[in-house]
């Protein structure tokens, strides 16, 4: 019996003691976890990791990914582990660079900021941004062929890219691209980055039809008409190739555009968009505006390519104005009351049975001239 008792009060005493280790390595193990998120320089540089990793490159990274993301969730509420994150994230790609979790991490978390709970300077949200590109930019090399890119950046042509094999799958994924795009253009306001980079995603075979929309889109928010305007061109033979009439009427309008802004052969002026209005109503008029904004149909880039040469008119007669009144005007209609233009451009989307009227305005934010749902 007292046996018994001795080896009940030696077991509990061997978990109470096991129990205290423990509490202590536990207790130096977050210092460890706090040590490396305060001092991210601490962590092992990424040129002797791959040095001693020797044949487990593979292995080591997976190591150090699950450490990631121990310390993200550790961290998350403050945002903490944005100090070290860049640095492990580029280490687990050096050890490992066809790992695409750390990429996405990266270009997820990196650029984000939450006001209610992220206490960091404008400052420190520019580094993390950079930060981010600087990973999906690796990520970009390591996933992209760089002469098919390079190709791709060199052609303004979206029905080019789209239709000849040596521009075909710049990338393993059309994510890879798209998302940089997005980066670029929503935290570091660079739309001629974006505009490049949404153009490779669209090349990628596997993207889907609002990777190649983006494309388009995207050269339009750069604020150049004259590509904006080829390229919705391009775009509407994409998606309908079948459409013989609008081809056709698309091919004239390419023509137009080397006659107008390549070869200046021809002004912009009331009487030429007064004949495409014409022209356009004729033939490519909807009024299903939820057929138009489905954007699968050649005559909604018809429609749209003809408004970037609406903007591009009242923007050129705008100059003027503000030349003589020192001013810009407040919309279209404003300039035509001051006999500045002689045609008041007509949007696809203004219709004169309806409350649904789309305007040309001046925007005060990006300095030029937009479109707006309201009514002159």
């Amino acid at each position: 019996m007292i046996k018994k008792i001795l080896i009940i009060i030696f077991i509990i005493f061997s978990f109470f003691i096991f129990y205290k280790i423990n509490e202590k390595n536990y207790i130096k193990h977050n210092e460890i976890k706090k040590n490396l998120i305060d001092h991210p320089e601490n962590l092992q540089k990424k040129e002797s990791a791959i040095i001693t990793s020797f044949w487990f490159k593979n292995f080591i990274a997976d190591i150090y990914w699950l450490k990631t993301v121990q310390y993200i969730w550790w961290n998350a509420y403050h945002s903490q582990y944005k100090k070290f994150l860049f640095s492990i994230l580029d280490l687990v790609t050096e050890l490992n660079p066809y790992f695409e979790h750390p990429y996405i991490i990266g270009q997820l978390l990196l650029p984000s900021y939450q006001p209610q709970y992220e206490f960091i300077t404008k400052d420190e949200q520019k580094i993390h941004t950079m930060q981010a590109v600087e990973i999906w930019i690796k990520w970009v090399n390591n996933f992209c062929d760089p002469n098919i890119v390079e190709l791709i950046d060199n052609e303004d042509n979206l029905y080019n890219i789209w239709s000849n094999d040596e521009f075909k799958d710049p990338c393993l994924n059309y994510k890879i691209p798209y998302y940089l795009a997005y980066t670029y253009f929503h935290y570091l306001d660079d739309p001629e980055n974006a505009a490049k980079y949404y153009k490779i995603s669209s090349a990628v075979r596997s993207a889907p039809e609002w990777a190649k929309v983006m494309a388009a889109i995207m050269q339009w928010k750069w604020w150049n008409r004259e590509k904006s305007y080829f390229m919705f061109l391009s775009l509407s033979k994409f998606v309908e190739p079948d459409n013989e009439m609008c081809n056709i009427y698309s091919t004239e309008l390419e023509k137009l555009w080397v006659w107008i802004f390549l070869n200046k052969q021809i002004t912009l002026n009331w009487e030429l968009l007064k004949s495409i209005e014409e022209t356009r109503k004729k033939f490519f008029s909807n009024k299903d505006t939820e057929e138009l904004l489905k954007d699968t149909q050649c005559s909604t880039y018809i429609n749209k390519s003809i408004r970037e040469l609406n903007l591009r008119y009242i923007e050129e007669n705008n100059k003027i104005y503000k030349k003589d009144t020192w001013k810009n005007s407040y919309n279209a209609k404003n300039l035509f009351e001051e006999w500045y233009i002689d045609y008041l451009p007509v949007d696809f989307q203004q219709y004169d049975d309806s409350d649904y009227w789309i305007i040309y305005i001046f925007n005060e934010k990006t300095w030029n001239y937009d479109y707006d749902m309201s009514r002159y």
